[in-house]
C-alpha cells in the first residue's frame, strides 16, 4: 500500500488486551523452517567452492527450491519475518474489529476496532464516492489568487492532505539536538517516495508512463472526461519533475550538511516571494521564525519560477488529483484497480492484496502503537529482550575496545568517537512510555478517521514544538515495534531495535550462537556503525552536526570509504545496471562494521562458553556465522524492484550484501581457505580497515 498520509507517529496510552484465544490462534503459526530462511544446511549447496561463488554456496539450495511469492516485490528473511508478524496482527485486528462496540470508548480496542470497520466497510465507501472531499474540492476550484493557493496549501496539514509544494515546520536543530528548528523544504508528490525517481528518468520510461496512465484513471473516476484526465496528467507530471528536478538527489542527501542551510526568514521569503510565509505559517498556527532551516537549496528559486510561468489553473488542477489521490484507500473502491496497475509497473506484482491487508497496512501509519501494543502483548517475550540487550552490550564493547586500535586516527578523534560511542542510546522491543492517544474520535467515517488523526497530531506537534525536545521512542515509521527493522537516528546518537525484528528467521533466542550473534547481532552492530559512517560521523555525542575531526583525519576517512565506493560500483547486478557506490556507502560501511563487531563479539562469547565452541553439521562456529550472515540476505526479487534499489535507495540489493562485507574479513578468507587469486578474494589494500 502507498502512504498517503503524514500518520505514521500515531501512539495509545494503554495495552490493547484481546479475548483469550487469540495468542493460541498465532501460535498456531507453523514454525519457521529452511524454506523461510532460518539457518540451515539444507540450503546450502555445498557443490560450490566458497572461494568461488560464496552466495550460491551459503544459498544455492533455497534459490533453486524457493519462488518468491507472487504478491511480492521482493523475498527474503526480513520479508519473511514482516508476513509472520502480519498474519498474527489479521487475527488480532479482526477481533478488534469485532469487539470494538463494546470496548470502551477511546481504548486502544475502540480506536483500531472502529478504525479497521471503517476501512473495511467497502458498501458505504462506494456509495459516498467523492462527496467526502466535496469542501476541499469546492476549495480549490475557489483558488484565483495565490493568497488562496498559500491557504489551501497551509489547511492540509490539519485534515491529513497532501503536503502540496513547499512543507514547513518544526524538528530538531540538527546543530542543536537540545532545541527545535523551522525546516523547510518540498513538498511530496503523488508518486510514492520510493518511486519518485522515475520522475527524473522522462516520459520514454516505463515507470514515467505508468504514472501517467494512473493520474489518467483516477481523474476519469473523479468524473473527467478522457481528453481532461490525459491533459490533467500531462500537467502532474510536468509540475514534479520539474519540481523533483530542483531537489537534491539520493547521493548528495548523503551529507547532511548540504541540507542544514539556516537562513533568516527575510531571505527564505525573498525565494519564494509568489507565497507569503506569514500567511502560510498564520494558516499552520506556528509562530513566524526569524530563521528557516532551507533543506532544499536549489528547490524555493525553482518553485517561484515555476509559479510565475505556469497559469493557477495548473495548480488547481494539480491540487485535485493530489488531494483524491490522498484519500483513495476510503474513497471508492473504484480505485482499486488503478492502484494495483500502478504498483504492477512499479513493483512487478501483479496481484492487489487482499483489502484486510490493506487494511493493516494503513493502520500502522494511522494507528502504529495500538496495534503494536497488541504484538507486544501477545507475541514478545521479556525472555527475547533480554537476550538482545545481551548482545548489544557486548557488541558495544568490541567497537569500543577497537578503537584504540585505530591507527590511522589522531588521538583527538579517537577521543571523540570514543565518547559518542560510550553515549550511545538504545531501546529494544518497544517504548518504555507510550502517548495517550485516547482523546481522537474514532468512528464509521473514514475519512473523517484519517482527519481527526491528523489533526490531534498536528496540534502534538505544535505543543511539543513550544518545549524542550523529548523523542517519542518507537515512533516512526522505521521504528514501530511491529515493523521489521532497526534505525539509527544522529539526532539523539542512538538507534532503536523494534519487537517484529526479534523473530525467527532473523533472530531466534534458542539457536546458537554463532545464528544469533551473525544475524540480529550483526544488524546491531551496522546500527552502531551508522553512528560513525559516512553521515553519521558528521554529528557528535550529544547528536549535534558539528565536525569535530581532525583534517587529516577525515581525509583519511574518505580514503577508507572510496573502497566501499569502488567495490560497489565495479559489481553489475544484473545486465547493463551497476551499483551505486557513492548512494551505498554508507550502508555498505555499516555492514562491514556490522558483521565484524558481531564475528569478534562471537568469538568473546565463545572463550567464555568453551562448551559452545564446537562444529555443529561438520561447521566451526565462523563458518556458521558467515553463512548464517549470507542465508540472511538471500532473497529473490523482481526486476523492477531491483531497479528501483540501485536508482533511490541507500541500500544495495540484498543478495551484495550477502557477501561483500565480508571480503573485508580476515576472519571469512580462514574460515573457508580463501586465498589470492579465488573469485572471492579482495586484496587487503581494497579491504576496508575503518572501526
Amino acid at each position: 500500500m502507498r502512504s498517503k498520509t503524514a500518520l505514521a507517529t500515531g501512539l495509545a496510552s494503554a495495552f490493547l488486551t484481546l479475548p483469550t484465544g487469540v495468542l493460541g490462534q498465532a501460535a498456531d503459526l507453523p514454525p519457521a523452517g529452511p524454506d523461510d530462511l532460518v539457518f540451515s544446511v539444507e540450503n546450502m549447496d555445498t557443490s560450490i567452492d566458497p572461494a568461488v561463488d560464496f552466495y550460491r554456496y551459503a544459498s544455492g539450495k533455497w534459490l533453486d527450491r524457493v519462488e518468491r511469492p507472487s504478491h511480492l516485490a521482493a523475498y527474503g528473511a526480513l520479508t519473511i519475518a514482516a508476513e509472520r508478524t502480519k498474519e498474527r496482527m489479521k487475527i488480532a485486528l479482526a477481533e478488534a474489529g469485532r469487539t470494538a462496540a463494546d470496548a470502551p470508548k477511546g481504548s486502544p480496542v475502540q480506536l483500531v476496532g472502529d478504525f479497521y470497520n471503517a476501512y473495511m466497510d467497502t458498501a458505504a465507501l462506494d456509495a459516498a464516492g467523492l462527496d467526502p472531499l466535496t469542501t476541499e474540492l469546492e476549495r480549490i476550484e475557489a483558488i484565483r489568487t495565490m493568497d488562496d493557493l498559500v491557504r489551501f496549501v497551509g489547511g492540509m496539514l490539519d485534515i491529513g492532505g497532501p503536503s502540496l509544494l513547499l512543507s514547513f515546520g518544526p524538528d530538531v536543530d540538527l546543530a542543536n539536538s537540545k532545541a527545535y528548528a523551522t525546516y523547510g523544504g518540498a513538498g511530496s508528490f503523488g508518486v510514492p517516495k520510493e518511486h519518485a525517481e522515475i520522475l527524473r528518468q522522462g516520459p520514454g520510461a516505463a515507470g514515467y508512463a505508468a504514472y501517467r496512465t494512473y493520474v489518467e484513471a483516477v481523474m476519469q473516476i473523479a468524473g473527467r472526461s478522457e481528453a481532461e484526465a490525459a491533459r490533467i496528467a500531462e500537467t502532474v507530471l510536468q509540475l514534479e519533475s520539474a519540481m523533483l528536478a530542483a531537489q537534491l538527489t539520493p547521493e548528495e542527501k548523503i551529507d547532511p550538511r548540504v541540507f542544514y542551510n539556516p537562513m533568516p526568514v527575510e531571505e527564505v521569503q525573498a525565494q519564494i516571494p509568489e507565497l507569503d510565509l506569514a500567511t502560510l505559517f498564520d494558516v499552520i498556527d506556528f509562530p513566524l521564525p526569524e530563521t528557516i532551516i532551507v533543506a532544499e537549496p536549489r528547490y524555493l528559486p525553482a518553485l517561484s519560477q515555476l509559479l510565475r510561468e505556469r497559469p493557477i489553473g495548473d495548480f488547481r488542477n494539480y491540487f485535485t488529483f493530489r488531494l483524491i489521490d490522498n484519500y483513495t484507500d476510503v474513497l471508492t473502491t473504484e480505485f482499486d484497480e488503478p492502484h494495483r496497475a500502478f504498483n504492477a509497473a512499479l513493483t512487478g506484482v501483479e496481484e492487489q492484496l487482499p483489502r484486510e491487508e490493506r487494511a493493516l497496512a494503513f493502520l500502522k501509519e494511522a494507528l502504529g502503537h495500538p496495534l503494536s501494543q497488541v504484538y507486544i502483548n501477545q507475541f514478545y517475550a521479556d525472555t527475547t529482550r533480554d537476550k538482545t540487550l545481551d548482545m548489544i552490550d557486548r557488541i558495544q564493547a568490541v567497537f569500543i575496545d577497537r578503537l584504540p586500535s585505530r591507527d590511522w586516527l589522531s588521538e583527538e578523534t579517537r577521543a571523540e568517537a570514543l565518547n559518542k560511542l560510550e553515549n550511545l542510546y538504545y531501546k529494544v522491543g518497544y517504548p518504555d512510555e507510550w502517548i495517550d492517544y485516547s482523546s481522537v474520535e474514532i468512528g464509521p467515517d473514514a475519512v473523517s478517521n484519517i482527519r481527526n488523526i491528523a489533526a490531534f497530531l498536528a496540534d502534538r506537534i505544535r505543543e511539543r514544538s513550544r518545549g524542550p525536545v523529548t523523542h517519542d521512542q518507537f515512533n516512526t515509521e522505521s521504528t514501530l515495534p511491529i515493523v521489521v527493522n532497526a534505525a539509527y537516528n544522529p539526532t539523539y546518537n542512538g538507534f532503536e531495535v523494534p519487537a517484529a525484528i526479534q523473530q525467527p528467521p532473523v533472530f531466534d533466542a534458542s539457536a546458537d550462537a554463532p545464528v544469533r550473534f551473525c544475524r540480529l547481532g550483526a544488524i546491531i552492530g551496522h546500527e552502531m556503525t551508522h553512528g560513525l559512517d559516512s553521515g553519521g560521523r558528521r554529528f557528535d555525542a550529544e547528536g549535534n552536526l558539528r565536525d569535530w575531526w581532525t583534517f587529516d583525519d577525515g581525509v583519511a576517512f574518505v580514503a577508507e570509504a572510496k573502497k566501499l565506493v569502488e567495490q560497489a560500483d565495479a559489481v553489475e547486478i544484473r545486465p547493463g545496471l551497476h551499483l551505486n557506490g557513492p548512494l551505498n556507502v554508507g550502508e555498505n560501511m555499516a555492514d562491514v562494521g556490522g558483521i565484524t563487531f558481531a564475528h569478534e563479539a562471537l568469538m568473546r562469547y565463545l572463550d567464555e562458553h568453551p562448551d559452545e565452541n564446537v562444529e555443529i553439521d561438520g561447521l566451526t562456529p565462523s563458518q556458521r556465522c558467515f553463512i548464517a550472515w549470507a542465508q540472511m540476505w538471500t532473497w529473490k526479487a523482481s526486476e523492477q524492484f531491483i531497479q528501483t534499489i540501485v536508482t533511490g535507495d541507500r541500500h544495495p540489493p540484498s543478495e551484495y550484501r550477502a557477501y561483500a562485507p565480508l571480503q573485508h574479513l580476515e576472519a571469512f578468507y580462514e574460515a573457508f581457505d580463501i586465498g589470492e587469486g579465488d573469485p572471492m578474494w579482495l586484496p587487503p589494500e581494497q579491504r576496508v580497515n575503518a572501526w
